[in-house]
This record gives C-alpha cells, sequence and structure tokens, in this order.
C-alpha cells in the first residue's frame, strides 16, 4: 500500500515541520512549489501545535524558512515539462 502524502502551499508551516526534523519533498506543479510530508501521527500532532501558536525559536525558524525558499528556487530553475519533484522523500 502506497504511503500516504499530505501537501501543502504553505512555506510557514513547512519551515515549522522542518524545524521539527520534519523534510518535505518539494515539488513543482503548475509553476507553484508543494510541500509534500508523510503522513503520520507525529505531522499531526505537530500542524496541531503550529496551529496552536507555539512558541518556536525566531532565529531558528527563520533560517528554516530562508531554506526553504532557496530550494524552492533551485527547484522552480530545475522544472522540465514534465515536472520535477525535489528532495528523497519516500512515496
Amino acid at each position: 500500500m502506497a504511503e500516504k502524502v499530505f501537501s501543502t502551499l504553505d512555506i510557514y508551516l513547512s519551515a515549522y515541520l522542518k524545524l521539527q526534523g520534519m523534510e518535505p519533498l518539494l515539488e513543482v506543479k503548475n509553476g507553484k512549489t508543494v510541500f509534500n510530508f508523510e503522513v503520520t501521527d507525529r505531522l499531526y500532532r505537530l500542524m496541531g501545535q503550529f496551529n496552536g501558536n507555539i512558541f518556536v525559536e525566531v532565529a531558528d525558524f527563520t533560517t528554516a524558512i530562508k531554506t526553504l525558499r532557496g530550494k524552492m528556487l533551485s527547484a522552480k530553475s530545475s522544472v522540465t515539462e514534465k515536472g520535477y519533484a525535489y528532495g528523497n522523500f519516500n512515496r
């Protein structure tokens, strides 16, 4: 059975998840970068924390956002007509 994937366009949620150790697979679809995460109980727990306005280290969170923005730019510049997936996420 294939693993379930949670997809989002939200860079801030994705940066928080990255900060917590969950690396997204970046995929470019229709010119937009999509962040994909494996669906787990931990993912839902972390999403609940994020939506509950949990405190984070600002400098670390900002660095995670900047890192993802850089990966977004790299992924977009590597897009072909058939699309491109960036990262090592196993589906």
